[in-house]
């Protein structure tokens, strides 16, 4: 446990800058939201391309199709939990149920789980954790949005599937069924040509660019924290929020999970996604949908917080 705490410290001390950052007036409103959107749109797309290059080929990515569908199971799952227990908070505003609902569904699928996957099992599980978000970028753009407005599923929503990030996931398929085709073909760039050279250049070029995606997710966490009032995190919401987040509803995905046979790789990253705290992108789309975005940055730092034992404590119990 003590091991794991410590793997996940760097993420604490980075959330923990822009925290201080905030503080000092550095880091203002503003700012975070320009980073946000420069996250969404340039980070973690590059954090996608090359990673998913990098470690699969088409053969192997077909092999782990199970990865996008358990992601997704565990986010239609708290989906449900959260849709369920939602008439339990008729008092409280509509922004707050929304933003309830959504946290309850959408957990750190990717950045808290690649610190935590490349420092115990290595590049192929951050692979394989990156893959699978395949699964809940499409919950986040479908049922996590609904969540937030409130509103019905139609076309509005399902444009909102051709994000960067999807289309960053789109692109790695296609560059590795070409790449499949091309090697089958005997047509692939010989090492040390020309254009070989350029697309390990464009490849490292991505590689360099994704990796700034945790570092300014955490410094995107931290600044929004520094804004909260004390009453937000002591209250009796969030505790039930933390205790669904953090206690139920990864019980039911770990279940679930042990009872579909797959592969020990496929099973340990699902259940490390399982049990992942608040998604840190759901402060960034509350504020964008109008819903309740200091609720929000509260239960992403207590759940992240309370993480710190929980997450250990269920890698021990369920993995060993």
């Amino acid at each position: 446990m003590l091991t794991l705490f410590i793997k996940m410290l760097p993420l604490v001390l980075m959330t923990l800058a822009g925290y201080m950052l905030s503080r000092h007036r550095v880091i203002d409103a503003a700012f975070n939201r320009q980073l946000s959107l420069a996250l969404v749109n340039v980070f973690y797309p590059c954090l996608i391309i090359s990673s998913i290059v990098r470690s699969f080929t088409w053969e192997s990515l077909l092999q782990n199709w199970a990865m996008p569908v358990g992601a997704a199971f565990i986010f239609v799952t708290g989906w449900l939990v959260g849709r369920v227990t939602l008439p339990l908070l008729r008092h409280h505003t509509e922004g707050t149920r929304r933003c309830y609902h959504f946290i309850c569904m959408a957990n750190n699928y990717s950045f808290l789980p690649i610190l935590i996957a490349a420092s115990l099992w290595g590049e192929m599980a951050v692979a394989l954790v990156i893959f699978a978000g395949l699964g809940p970028e499409l919950c986040i753009w479908t049922l996590g949005i609904k969540a937030l407005t409130g509103q019905k599923l139609d076309r509005r929503f399902l444009r909102n599937l051709v994000s960067v990030p999807m289309l960053a996931l789109l692109a790695s398929i296609i560059i590795l069924a070409l790449r499949s085709q091309l090697a089958t073909r005997g047509l692939l760039p010989q090492v040390g040509s020309h254009s070989r050279s350029l697309l390990e250049t464009l490849l490292d070029t991505c590689r360099m660019t994704g990796s700034a995606t945790i570092p300014a997710s955490a410094l995107i966490c931290g600044a929004r924290i520094a804004m909260l009032r004390s009453g937000r995190i002591l209250s009796p919401l969030m505790t039930g929020t933390c205790l669904l987040r953090l206690a139920v509803i990864p019980a039911l995905c770990v279940v679930g999970l042990l009872l579909v046979p797959m592969s020990s790789e496929v099973r340990r990253v699902l259940i490390l996604i399982a049990v992942q705290p608040a998604a840190m992108a759901s402060v960034t789309l509350a504020e964008a949908f109008d819903c309740d975005a200091e609720f929000s940055a509260a239960a992403v730092l207590t759940t992240h917080v309370l993480c710190l034992i929980t997450i250990p404590l269920w890698l021990a119990v369920v993995l060993g």
